[in-house]
This record gives structure tokens, C-alpha cells and sequence, in this order.
């Protein structure tokens, strides 16, 4: 049974693999419709850009070796940490695997740093200043990530078998903490704030160009998908609890990890920046608030 589900955890995320570029493209025109623009000319546009990235000369910048190989190292680690998800997504029941989603954490948070340090170790000082912004606001924001996944899969399978109104309240408190960390790991408006002056236009990736750049922007992509394929397992753990993952759950999971993507999308199109110190402030108050509410319930007994 572990290596069937080892078996179609590699399957799925074989998969889910080519989905990134292609919600991306969606959420693209979706975002142009708002904004009343025309946008690109097909879904698959961001995947065509991709492809044009992956013929052009690779032109590496000064003393930018370690970059190109911190930006694949950050893929591949991307991709297991899909994987992760997946099985997660499939092993889930009344119980779960802490040392998986340890592991998952890490690797999530492993994607981020190595992508942060890829763009430190150039030359470029556009790019080492929006680092230092992305890992100022990474640094905080791991906090809520770590704690929403954990609190929200853990209280999703206590709903099912000891269910009351506080162990709902405080399930329903950690989702949302999940949501807005994930959120911010996104990089979108208004916290994408390696981006947040015209001067740093492009950001972190700068000095990327050809193959790198491309492998950049896919990475990042996935990182989108694998941080909403999270909340959509968050989200759907009390029914994963019930019923099998397979077929009833897990393909509903899959469904709503698109929705919650595109989801981000929109509300990123109706934001607009913030300033570097007011962005990590709000967000460090709005943590402070919900982790004081969160050990309150759990001391008062969940």
C-alpha cells in the first residue's frame, strides 16, 4: 500500500508539475478583464514565454556561478516539496505523519531562502537590496506558515472526532493565518515589496536572463502553486478525515488548490504596494493579534 501511494504521489505531482504556468496564463487575462486590458492573447502565453526563455543564449553575469546554481537548486527542492504536499494530500486520515510535514515545511521554506540567496549572491545592488527586503519579510512571515499549517491540519482532524464550537473558532483562526502567509509567500501585491520602487524594477531577478530567468520564474510559479495546493489540503482535511482521499477528496483538493490560486490573483489585481516598513509592521501586528487569540484558545483547552 506505501509504495502505491509513493507510486501515484509521483504520478500527481508529474502532473501538477505543468499546471503553475498554465494558471498563471488564466489569472493573467483574469487580471487584464478587471483591469479592462486585453491581456495576452491565450492561456498558455506564460508557458510560451517559457519556451522563448529556454532558446535563448545563457548569459551568466559576473561572479554569477553560484546564483545559477542556487536558482536550479531551489527548483528541484520546489518540486519535492510539491511532492510532499501530495502525499500528505493522499495519506491524510484520522491521524498524521509529523515528520512529513516537518519536512514539508522545511522544504517549502527551503525553496523561499534559496531563491532569496540566489539573488544576494550577485553583484547587482538592485538585486541585493530587494533581497534583503524579501528575506526581512520571509523572516517574519515563516512564523504564521509553520504555525497555520500545523494548527489548521492538526485541528481539521480533531473536528471529525471531538468537535466543538472553540475547536471550530480556533481551526477557523488557523486557516486563517495559513491563508495570509501563504499569501504573502506569494510575492504578490501589496507584499511583493522586492519590487516596491521603480528603481528596482525586476527586483531580485535583475541579473537573470535566458535558461536561469526561466527556471526562475517557473520555480517561483511553483512555489505559488505548492503554497495554495497547502491551504486547499488545510481546507479540505476534516472531509479528507471522513471519506477516502481517493477518489472523493483528493480530486476536489486538487480543484480547489486552482481556485484558491486564482483566488490570490484577483485579490492582488485590487491591492496596490506598500511601503517596505509599513508592510512588515502590518503584517507583524496582525500576527502578534491572531497568535495571542491562538494561545488563549489553546490554553483554555481545545
Amino acid at each position: 500500500m506505501e509504495a502505491l501511494t509513493i507510486l501515484l504521489s509521483l504520478l500527481f505531482t508529474s502532473i501538477l508539475a505543468f499546471l503553475p504556468p498554465l494558471l498563471d496564463g488564466i489569472e493573467r487575462k483574469v487580471r487584464a478583464k478587471i483591469q479592462s486590458r486585453f491581456g495576452p492573447p491565450t492561456f498558455l502565453q506564460t508557458w510560451y514565454d517559457l519556451l522563448k526563455l529556454g532558446v535563448k543564449e545563457l548569459k551568466i553575469p559576473l561572479s554569477g556561478e553560484s546564483a545559477a546554481f542556487l536558482v536550479m537548486l531551489s527548483l528541484i527542492i520546489t518540486l519535492i516539496s510539491l511532492y510532499a504536499v501530495v502525499y500528505v494530500a493522499l495519506t491524510l486520515s484520522t491521524s498524521i505523519d509529523f515528520i512529513v510535514l516537518a519536512m514539508l515545511l522545511v522544504l517549502v521554506a527551503a525553496s523561499h531562502s534559496l531563491g532569496l540567496v540566489a539573488s544576494a549572491t550577485t553583484s547587482n545592488p538592485f538585486a541585493l537590496i530587494g533581497s534583503y527586503r524579501s528575506i526581512l519579510l520571509t523572516i517574519l512571515n515563516e512564523l504564521g506558515l509553520v504555525v497555520g499549517s500545523v494548527l489548521s491540519i492538526l485541528l481539521g482532524l480533531r473536528l471529525v472526532t471531538n468537535y466543538s464550537i472553540l475547536t471550530l473558532a480556533t481551526y477557523l483562526l488557523s486557516l486563517a493565518v495559513l491563508v495570509v502567509a501563504t499569501y504573502v509567500s506569494s510575492g504578490r501585491l501589496p507584499f511583493d515589496i522586492h519590487e516596491a520602487e521603480p528603481e528596482l524594477a525586476s527586483g531580485t531577478i535583475i541579473e537573470f536572463s535566458g535558461k536561469i530567468l526561466g527556471f526562475y520564474i517557473y520555480s517561483h510559479l511553483l512555489t505559488r502553486y505548492v503554497l495554495s495546493l497547502l491551504v486547499a489540503v488545510a481546507i479540505s482535511t476534516p472531509f479528507t478525515a471522513v471519506f477516502s482521499p481517493l477518489p472523493a477528496v483528493f480530486p476536489a483538493t486538487l480543484l480547489l488548490s486552482a481556485c484558491v490560486y486564482l483566488a490570490y490573483g484577483v485579490v492582488a489585481t485590487l491591492l496596490g504596494r506598500t511601503r517596505v516598513d509599513i508592510g512588515v509592521r502590518t503584517l507583524f501586528m496582525y500576527y502578534l493579534l491572531v497568535l495571542t487569540v491562538l494561545v488563549i484558545f489553546t490554553w483554555i483547552g481545545i
